[in-house]
C-alpha cells in the first residue's frame, strides 16, 4: 500500500508538472493582439520573403522589352584622345625636313553615331523579350496564389495543432480520472495491480502526446511567423458547423480541362518554351548580315606634322556599312545547338508540368468530394465512440467491463476526434488546391475560408 501511495504521488507529481508546463507555455504564447486569416494574409503580402523575391524578379524581367528596343536605337559616343609625340629626324634627303628632334601635342575628338538599319538578332530579341515579360507576369501571379496557399495552410496548421493540444489535454485528464478510479478500486480490493499498471502506462502515453502536441503548436506558430515576419497573436477557431459544399461543376474532367488551360504555373511554362524557341532564332541570326548607318565628325588639332608645322582639321563622314559574317570559329553553330537543347529541356518541363497539373486537379477534386463524406463519417464516429466510452465507464463501475476496455474506448474516442478535426481542415485546403490548380484562386476564396472560422 505504501508503494501504491508513493506511485500515486509520483504519477500525480508528473501530472502536475505537465500542467505547470502547459500553463507556462500558454502564458508565454499569450497574445497581445489577434490575427484572423485575412489579416495574416495581408501581413504575408507585405513581409513574405519568397513572394517579395518573386516581385523583384518580375520587376527585373519587366526591363527586357526596354533592353530589346535598344537594339533598334542609335548609339552615340564621344571619343577624346590627347597624345604627346616626340619626333627625331636623324637624316633626310628632303630639304623640307631639318635634322633634330621636336615634341608636339595632338588633340583629337570624334563624335560618332551608329543607327542600325537591319539587325536580325534585334528583331528576334524583341519577340523574346515580350515572352519573357509575359512569363514573369504569370510567374508573379502564380507566386501570389502560392502565398495564399502557404498562408492558409500554415494558419490552419496552427488551428489543427491547437485542437490536437486541447484533445491531448482532455485525453490526459480523462485517463487520469480513470487511473484515480482504478486506484480507488484497488484500495477497496476490487482491482488488481496489473490493471493499475496498464492505466499508469496509458496515462504516461497521454502525457507524451501532450508534450508532442505542445511542440507541434509552437512549430506551427513559427511557420506562420516565417511567412509574416511577426508572431501570431490570438488565432481563430473552426466553427463546429459550416457548409460542406461540393465543387461546381461536379465533373472532374471539366476541372482538369480548365486547369490545363488556365493554371498559372503551366501558362508560365508555355511562355518559357516560347522564350527558348526565340533564343534559338536569336542565336541563328548571327549568320545573317547586318546593315548600319554610321555618321562621324572628327576634329584633330596637331602641334606638328610629318611635313612640319601644325594643323587643325575637321572631318565629317557618312557611311552605310554592310557586315556579312563568314566564319567565327564555329561559335554561332555551337551556341545555336546549345539553345536547341535548352528548348528541348523547356518542352520536357512543360510536359512534366502538364502531367503534374492534371494530377493535382484530380487529387484536389477527389479530396474535396471524399472530404465531405469523410467529415460526416468521422463526426458520426465521434458520437458513437463517445456513447461507447460512457457505456464502458458505467460498466466498469458495475463490473461488466474491464479497465482495458475503458482505456481502449478513451483512446479510440480521441483518435476519432483528431481525425475528424484534421478531415475538416483537409477539406478546406482541398477546396483551395482545386482552385489553384484551375488557375482561379483569388482572395475571395480566402474570404470563404474565413467565414468558416470564428
Amino acid at each position: 500500500m505504501n508503494r501504491d501511495r508513493c506511485r500515486s504521488r509520483s504519477v500525480h507529481g508528473s501530472s502536475g508538472l505537465v500542467v505547470v508546463v502547459s500553463l507556462l507555455l500558454v502564458a508565454w504564447a499569450r497574445p497581445v493582439y489577434a490575427d484572423d486569416l485575412l489579416e495574416t494574409y495581408r501581413l504575408a503580402l507585405q513581409n513574405d520573403a519568397r513572394y517579395r523575391a518573386a516581385q523583384a524578379e518580375a520587376r527585373a524581367s519587366s526591363t527586357a522589352i526596354e533592353q530589346a528596343h535598344a537594339g533598334f536605337r542609335p548609339t552615340i559616343k564621344l571619343e577624346v584622345d590627347r597624345m604627346s609625340t616626340r619626333q627625331k629626324i636623324i637624316s633626310s634627303n628632303n630639304p623640307v625636313f631639318a635634322t633634330g628632334s621636336t615634341t608636339f601635342p595632338t588633340f583629337s575628338e570624334t563624335l560618332s553615331l551608329t543607327q542600325p538599319i537591319y539587325r536580325k538578332d534585334a528583331i528576334e530579341r524583341l519577340a523574346q523579350a515580350k515572352a519573357v515579360v509575359r512569363q514573369s507576369e504569370l510567374t508573379l501571379l502564380a507566386a501570389e496564389q502560392d502565398l495564399m496557399m502557404r498562408t492558409t495552410a500554415a494558419y490552419l496548421s496552427v488551428l489543427a495543432a491547437s485542437d490536437s493540444l486541447a484533445l491531448a489535454v482532455a485525453e490526459r485528464e480523462s485517463v487520469g480520472k480513470t487511473l484515480d478510479l482504478e486506484r480507488e478500486r484497488l484500495r477497496m480490493g476490487l482491482g488488481t495491480v496489473t490493471t493499475q499498471y496498464d492505466a499508469e502506462a496509458r496515462f504516461a502515453i497521454t502525457q507524451a502526446r501532450e508534450i508532442e502536441a505542445q511542440h507541434k503548436l509552437r512549430d506551427a506558430r513559427q511557420a506562420v511567423r516565417e511567412i509574416t515576419n511577426r508572431p501570431l497573436g490570438a488565432f481563430q477557431t473552426l466553427r463546429e458547423a459550416f457548409t460542406l459544399a461540393a465543387p461546381m461543376p461536379l465533373d472532374p474532367e471539366r476541372w482538369v480541362e480548365q486547369a490545363l488551360e488556365q493554371n498559372l504555373g503551366l501558362r508560365a511554362r508555355r511562355e518559357a518554351v516560347v522564350v527558348a524557341r526565340q533564343e534559338v532564332r536569336r542565336q541563328e541570326s548571327a549568320h545573317y548580315p547586318s546593315v548600319n548607318l554610321l555618321l562621324s565628325h572628327n576634329r584633330r588639332d596637331a602641334g606638328s606634322t610629318l611635313f612640319g608645322g601644325g594643323s587643325n582639321v575637321a572631318t565629317t563622314e557618312l557611311m552605310l556599312r554592310l557586315t556579312v559574317p563568314i566564319y567565327e570559329g564555329g561559335m554561332t553553330t555551337a551556341t545555336t545547338r546549345e539553345a536547341a537543347f535548352r528548348l528541348e529541356k523547356a518542352q520536357e518541363e512543360l510536359d512534366l508540368e502538364q502531367r503534374a497539373v492534371e494530377r493535382e486537379a484530380r487529387a484536389a477534386f477527389d479530396g474535396t468530394i471524399s472530404g465531405i463524406s469523410l467529415v460526416r463519417a468521422l463526426q458520426q464516429s465521434v458520437l458513437s465512440q463517445q456513447k461507447a466510452l460512457e457505456g464502458r465507464q458505467i460498466g466498469l463501475r458495475a463490473g461488466r467491463f474491464t479497465l482495458q476496455a475503458v482505456l481502449d474506448a478513451e483512446r479510440d474516442l480521441y483518435l476519432a476526434r483528431r481525425d475528424h478535426a484534421q478531415a475538416r481542415y483537409d477539406y478546406l485546403l482541398n477546396q483551395l488546391k482545386l482552385r489553384q490548380a484551375a488557375g482561379t484562386l483569388a482572395e475571395s476564396d480566402l474570404v470563404n475560408i474565413h467565414a468558416a472560422l470564428q
